[in-house]
């Protein structure tokens, strides 16, 4: 037994050390899932409505294909941003790169009207914007599994901030022009860049120029490969919905202030199911809580394109946060059991290439089409199916053998 008062006080003073930095680094987590999702939520809802002014000119074909670019793009690109980020050991350097340089590039949108020029800003802008999430989720589950924090308690801040986000714009563009929303997101992915600077990395594993990053073997993965499949049905309807839920709302003959609001409370309501998701995730298992969430998903775009009473948006909305608010972290860790440490970082960013932008852009550029041939309802009837399928695909996927 150790009784020299000394030694039991520098023990104290250590482990007071040692929980201040723990809570410092979370707090800094938690502050950039922050800025990241309020540039996100200042953005994504208000992109389409922004370039459906008569001031462009544009068809809902040529808005589908600016809005779907960027996905489209993610596809190959956040691949490249995983690889790299395992190559070199150091996620948090290129992080630092992707934050600033979206951050500026964001308010080039407001330099043109012109159709091509518009496709070009979003060429450049998906280059770095793609890989904030798949990076900072590294970052967060590397950080999570060595200190032993809750990662559903870091990434509901990200739901926190595009709740605000999506509730302050609706309120100011009333007034001021949508314009506002590229300003609101340079700066909020500015003091993001700002937060990331204060994260100490936690030794990601480093892969050798000698050692192969083992795409190979992710793609005979027949798990995983079923899994993306999967996603893609689910989180495709889920993220153009982000897109299209703002024209539906106005369509019916709504403000964008209404729209903010219904994705300030959609966002709100991820908040809690965000924080419980690891003990439903204990008590269910990944696939049942997917599959269950996903046939809520169909169930939600159902009684969308069903054109119930408005009043009944708000029921929805909630239900939309739900759905992201246990999608997300649940999907996320079983992606990360599926693979070895070592490709942690080029599994998640595959999959979300995959889920965020190969499949949000053919929804985001089916939803463009659909509308030009029939009404937004029929695009909620291809969601509901879609996401059906997509829960079939889960359930298969947990019955696979390893």
């Amino acid at each position: 037994m150790i009784d020299d008062p000394r030694i039991v006080k520098m023990g104290g003073l250590l482990l007071e050390r040692k929980f201040r930095v723990k809570n410092r680094q979370t707090y800094h987590f938690q502050a950039l899932y922050f800025f990241i999702f309020f540039g996100q939520g200042a953005l994504i809802p208000y992109l389409a409505l922004y370039f459906s002014s008569n001031a462009f000119g544009l068809s809902a074909s040529e808005i589908g294909t600016i809005v779907a670019i960027g996905p489209i793009l993610s596809i190959f690109l956040q691949p490249v941003w995983g690889i790299a980020a395992d190559r070199l050991g150091k996620p948090k350097r290129l992080l630092l790169v992707a934050m600033l340089a979206a951050g500026v590039f964001t308010l080039s949108y407001l330099l043109t009207s012109a159709y091509l020029l518009l496709l070009l800003i979003s060429c450049v802008w998906a280059l770095f914007q793609c890989a904030h999430i798949p990076l900072v989720d590294t970052l967060a589950i590397e950080y999570t599994r060595k200190r032993k924090v809750d990662y559903g308690a870091l990434r509901l801040f990200g739901s926190a901030g595009f709740a605000l986000a999506v509730f302050i714009l609706g309120q100011i563009t009333e007034e001021g022009g949508l314009g506002l929303i590229f300003y609101a997101t340079g700066a909020a992915w500015v003091l993001g860049f700002l937060v990331l600077i204060g994260i100490e990395e936690t030794g990601s594993v480093h892969i050798s120029h000698q050692q192969q990053v083992p795409l190979k073997q992710l793609f005979s993965n027949r798990r995983f490969l079923l899994f993306l499949a999967g996603g893609s049905l689910i989180f495709g309807p889920i993220f153009a919905n982000n897109y299209y839920f703002g024209s539906y709302v106005t369509i019916r003959g709504e403000t964008t202030a209404l729209v903010g609001t219904l994705f300030f409370v959609a966002v709100l309501c991820e908040i809690p199911f965000m924080r419980i998701a690891s003990r439903l995730l204990l008590r269910f298992g990944a696939i049942p809580v997917l599959v269950f969430i996903s046939l809520l998903s169909a169930a939600r775009t159902a009684m969308i394109a069903l054109e119930l009473p408005i009043v009944m948006l708000w029921v929805l909305s909630a239900m939309q946060g739900m759905i992201v608010g246990l999608l997300i972290p649940v999907a996320l860790d079983y992606v990360r059991s599926l693979v070895p440490e070592t490709m942690v970082a080029t599994a998640v960013s595959t999959y979300m290439a995959t889920t965020t932008g190969l499949a949000t852009a053919l929804f985001n550029l089916m939803s463009g089409f659909v509308l030009d041939q029939s009404t937004i309802y029929t695009v909620f009837w291809v969601y509901t199916i879609s996401s059906i399928l997509g829960a079939v695909l889960y359930s298969v996927s947990g019955r696979m053998k390893e």
